[in-house]
């Protein structure tokens, strides 16, 4: 493996000629997103992701939506694993956002669930709306 600045915790890189050291944030952000999209079942993708948007001025809503997204390619399967992830980052969460997740612990996010506060979600849609009523149409 090449000698480089580790980003993320050493247990979620691969052993690859690969290096994420020549991306700033936005640049990694997208080869994450755009690998994931690719590999949504790769989970070592996602928690680089989530890793990522740790650190920096206002990256709650990137940092749920990657919970989100994992929560969601894990569906009833991980549960541990996602207390674990609640835990570790609930305290960069909204109220609102930790009650999302919480809910799902033991449950399936589906990926056309209506969920407010999404950011470049790669996996859920995050579909919302309104009721239309008479005096709309």
């Amino acid at each position: 493996m090449k000698n480089f600045k580790h980003i993320v915790d050493p247990a979620f890189l691969r052993d690859s000629n690969y290096s994420y050291v020549n991306y700033d944030d936005n640049e990694l952000s997208s080869v994450l997103c755009f690998a994931i999209a690719k590999h949504h079942n790769d989970l070592i993708l996602h928690q680089q992701r989530i890793e990522l948007y740790t650190t920096g001025t206002d990256k709650n809503n990137l940092l749920f939506t990657a919970l989100v997204d994992l929560f969601t390619t894990l569906e009833e399967k991980g549960s541990e694993y996602k207390k674990r992830m609640l835990d570790k980052y609930n305290k960069l969460l909204s109220s609102e956002q930790a009650m999302i997740l919480t809910k799902s612990l033991f449950s399936k996010i589906s990926p056309n669930q209506s969920i407010s506060g999404l950011k470049e979600s790669i996996i859920n849609n995050g579909l919302q709306g309104e009721i239309l009523s008479k005096k709309h149409v």
